[in-house]
């Protein structure tokens, strides 16, 4: 007599492999944290091209013809997090959601277009639960009086650098009145699961969502910085190049803090909410 299998649904863990799972649910949680950020401008036809139907373009202040868009590469390091120790790359558009946002949650969004990571952890969790279309390469962020942020994948083949020197401190969150001593970054990503039976285009996905997270900086210091980013074109497979950056924003000023430009956070990070905004 054949013996049948004992494993179901209501003992699987969370992530495959279901007897011994790769990463546990949200949050996730990260101390020893540094991220560069580079805002910049970039061509709204570029942009709307890899945008999702249901976000339109964020206004740039001052652009009265259409042709700009709001874009963001930010180089991060990791040093502790429940999914390990990572460096991450990302680009992003800015963006607005056009349906009914849930209750707690931002409109205003940041759209990820494509990361990258050091760590299989941070990838699979990245790319299966919050949807973001995260690769492995090869990523340096050195500190020293230049910051330096590389990607190459494979190694060797440079796709972006990012180098600043922080100079002017903008504020410490524990220095924020009370209620403001957090920082929500809201992002919206497109969480696609292949359909193995559909080999041909149009493809159709087995599960097809936007989802929307909140990262939250905590517990840390805003610095504006001076520097560039900048894109070799040299890869087709990883072309952050085809968001061409028109102009890069100046660095974050103590004056108007709230303005995005070129800056180091060091601090802490949360990543908690996360919200299914629709399916399709």
């Amino acid at each position: 007599m054949a013996t049948a299998g004992q494993l179901t649904k209501d003992n699987f863990g969370y992530s495959v492999p279901v007897d011994s799972p790769l990463y546990q649910p949200f949050p996730l949680e990260y101390e020893d944290v540094a991220i560069m950020l580079y805002p910049y401008i970039t061509s709204a036809e570029a942009a709307a091209k890899l945008l999702p139907s249901q976000l339109t373009l964020a206004p740039v202040p001052g652009d009265t013809t259409g042709t700009l868009a709001g874009a963001q590469v930010v180089f991060a390091r990791y040093g502790f997090s429940n999914v390990g120790s990572y460096n991450e790359v990302a680009q992003v558009i800015s963006a607005q959601y056009t349906g009914t946002m849930p209750p707690g949650t931002n409109p205003n969004v940041m759209f990820a277009v494509r990361l990258h990571v050091t760590n299989d952890m941070a990838m699979a969790a990245g790319r299966e639960i919050g949807g973001f279309p995260k690769k492995l390469a090869h990523i340096d962020v050195n500190e020293g009086p230049i910051w330096l942020g590389a990607l190459e994948s494979p190694s060797g083949l440079r796709i972006c650098t990012g180098e600043m020197q922080p100079f002017v401190k903008i504020f410490e969150q524990s220095q924020q009145p009370a209620g403001q001593q957090t920082l929500p970054l809201s992002y919206v990503s497109l969480r696609v699961i292949p359909d193995p039976t559909s080999t041909t285009p149009p493809y159709q996905p087995s599960l097809c969502q936007l989802i929307y997270t909140e990262w939250v900086l905590s517990a840390g210091t805003f610095w504006g910085g001076r520097g560039t980013l900048s894109f070799t074109g040299a890869s087709t497979l990883h072309p952050y190049h085809t968001l061409p950056i028109k102009q890069q924003l100046p660095p974050i000023s103590p004056s108007t803090p709230a303005t995005p430009g070129t800056g180091l956070f060091r601090g802490k990070m949360t990543i908690g909410k996360v919200v299914v905004l629709e399916n399709f």
